[in-house]
C-alpha cells in the first residue's frame, strides 16, 4: 500500500507539481522505448546524435573550434560509422576547456555537479535540467529492472558527506530521504570506521535491517561483501532478507556475488554508473549483462588505437550523452574498461549489453585493528578539495599507506583537513605518508589507478 501511494501519490505531486520537473514522463517513455528493436534504437540514436552535435558546433566555442581544426562538421554525419572520425575528450580537456564546453544559448543556469574520479581525476562539470531529469528517469527504471524502483523502501550501504554539516544540509537531507523511503547507513562516517567497517558497521546494518525491513537493499560493492564475509565467518545470519539487493560504484566479482546471495538471500544486480552520467547500465532479471541507456547515451569501446573493439573483446568507455545540451560531453573517455557482447538478451529488450565492465572496482584499505576502508571514500573525499589535480593511494603494508598528491596551490587548512579526514579513518596504528608529487605515473594500460591495495584481497573460503 504504501509502495503504490508514493508511487502514484507521493512521486508525482513532488517531481510534477512542485518541482515542475519531467521526470516521471520520461521514466514512462523509457519503459516503453526498451522495448523497441535495437535497429529502431539505433536509428534514434543517430538522430539525436546529429542533432547534439550540429548544437554543440552553433553553440559551444570548444566544440566549434576543435572540429574545425580538425575539418569536421556535424553535417558530415550521414551515417553511425561517420562518428568514429571525430576526436576523443577526456577529464583534462574538461579541466581545461570548461567554460568554452558550455553552450551559450542556455536561458537558466546550468547544474554544476563534481566527482572525485575513481581514475584519480576530480573533476568539476555542468549539465542543463532537462539532461538531469532525463537521467534520473533512466535511474528509476534501471533499479525498476531489480524491484528496487520509487516506492520501495531501501536500505542504502553508502557514501555520505565527509566532516561536519550544517543543521539545514542534514534536516534537508533527513527529508528527501524520508520523501524517497530510504534510510542510509554510511560507510564513509570516521566514527564508524573506527570502529572497524567489518565489525561496527556489520552490525549496525544488521541492526537496521531487522529494524526497517527494507523492499531491497543498495549499497557499493565491496562494503556489502565485506559485510557479508563478517556476519558468514562470525555463524551469524540476519533474520530477515529482503526482496532485490542492487550493487554499484565498483566491480562486482561473481565471487562476492556468491557470498552476498548466500548471506542475504536475495539476487543481487550489478549497475554500471558515474556522476557524469548517472546510470549506463543495469542488469535485467536474467543477469546475462548490463544493458545500456542507449535512449540518452551512445556508449563506445574502443581499443587502444581508437578503433571500435570486436564483440566479446576488453576496450576503453567512450560515451556521448545524447542530451547534456548545456555542457556537451562528446566521446569523452570515462576511464573505464569494459567488454561489448552482440548476443540479445533473452528478456526481449533491444538496448545493448555490456558482457562485463573491468574498471570499476576501486581497492579496499586496510586500517588500524583490521578496520577496511571502501575505496570509493578517497574519491568522495576528495572532491571537496578543488586544488587536488590527481591523487593517488598506496598500501603495501598493514601498517602505512603513502598518499600521493598533486594539488598545487592547495592552501595550508585545506592540506591540514584533508591529511585530518585520511588519518581518522585509517587510524592511528596506520603511519600516513602525505607525499607533494608533480606526476604520477600511469598503469601499464594507460590508466591511472586511484586507490591501490598490495595485499591479497580476501576471499570467502
Amino acid at each position: 500500500m504504501h509502495r503504490l501511494v508514493h508511487r502514484h501519490l507521493l512521486l508525482p505531486a513532488f517531481e510534477t507539481v512542485l518541482k515542475r520537473r519531467n521526470t516521471l514522463r520520461y521514466w514512462k517513455d523509457l519503459e516503453a522505448t526498451q522495448w523497441m528493436p535495437s535497429a529502431v534504437l539505433a536509428e534514434q540514436q543517430h538522430r539525436a546524435l546529429v542533432q547534439l552535435a550540429a548544437h554543440a558546433y552553433s553553440h559551444c566555442p570548444f566544440y566549434r573550434d576543435a572540429w574545425n581544426a580538425a575539418g569536421l562538421h556535424p553535417r558530415q554525419l550521414t551515417s553511425p560509422g561517420d562518428f568514429r572520425a571525430w576526436p576523443v575528450i577526456d577529464r583534462d580537456t574538461i579541466r581545461a576547456h570548461r567554460a568554452a564546453m558550455r553552450a551559450t544559448n542556455q536561458e537558466r543556469p546550468l547544474l554544476t555537479k563534481s566527482t572525485g574520479g575513481s581514475s584519480g581525476v576530480p573533476l568539476q562539470f555542468d549539465l542543463d535540467h532537462n539532461s538531469h531529469e532525463r537521467r534520473t528517469a533512466a535511474a528509476h527504471r534501471g533499479y525498476g529492472w531489480a524491484g528496487a524502483a520509487p516506492g520501495t523502501k531501501q536500505l542504502y550501504l553508502w557514501g555520505s558527506a565527509i566532516g561536519d554539516q550544517s543543521r539545514r544540509i542534514r534536516w534537508k537531507d533527513a527529508l528527501y530521504h524520508m520523501l524517497q523511503r530510504r534510510r542510509v547507513v554510511s560507510c564513509f562516517d570516521a566514527d564508524r570506521l573506527a570502529q572497524g567497517l567489518a565489525q561496527g558497521l556489520a552490525e549496525r546494518f544488521v541492526s537496521e535491517l531487522g529494524a526497517y525491513r527494507p523492499d531491497a537493499i543498495v549499497a557499493y560493492t565491496n562494503p556489502l561483501y565485506e559485510v557479508a564475509l563478517r556476519l558468514e565467518e562470525s555463524g551469524q545470519s540476519p533474520a530477515y532478507a529482503p526482496r532485490t539487493i542492487v550493487v554499484g560504484a565498483e566491480k562486482l566479482h561473481s565471487f562476492q556475488r556468491i557470498v552476498i546471495e548466500r548471506v542475504f538471500r536475495a539476487p543481487v544486480f550489478e549497475t554500471y554508473g558515474s556522476r557524469e552520467f548517472m546510470l549506463i547500465g543495469a542488469e535485467c532479471e536474467h543477469h546475462r549483462g548490463l544493458h545500456i541507456t542507449a535512449e540518452q547515451l551512445l556508449v563506445e569501446v574502443l581499443d587502444d588505437e581508437g578503433e571500435h573493439v570486436q564483440d566479446g573483446t576488453e576496450g576503453n568507455v567512450v560515451i556521448t550523452d545524447l542530451w547534456n545540451y548545456g555542457m556537451p560531453f562528446v566521446r569523452y573517455a570515462t576511464g573505464d574498461r569494459a567488454t561489448v557482447g552482440d548476443t540479445p538478451c533473452c528478456c526481449g529488450r533491444g538496448l545493448p549489453l555490456l558482457t562485463s565492465v573491468a574498471g570499476r572496482r576501486l581497492d579496499m584499505l586496510i586500517g588500524s585493528g583490521g578496520r577496511t576502508i571502501p575505496g570509493e571514500f578517497f574519491p568522495h573525499l576528495v572532491k571537496d578539495f578543488p586544488a587536488v589535480r590527481r591523487y593517488q593511494v598506496v598500501q603495501e603494508a598493514p601498517d602505512r599507506v603513502r598518499f600521493m598528491l598533486a594539488a598545487d596551490g592547495m592552501t595550508a587548512s585545506d592540506r591540514a583537513k584533508l591529511e585530518q579526514l585520511v588519518r581518522a579513518a585509517l587510524g592511528t596504528g596506520v603511519h600516513v605518508d602525505f607525499e607533494p608529487v608533480a606526476h604520477i605515473p600511469l598503469t601499464a594500460a594507460g590508466k591511472l589507478q586511484v586507490v591501490i591495495n598490495r595485499m591479497p584481497l580476501r576471499r570467502a573460503g
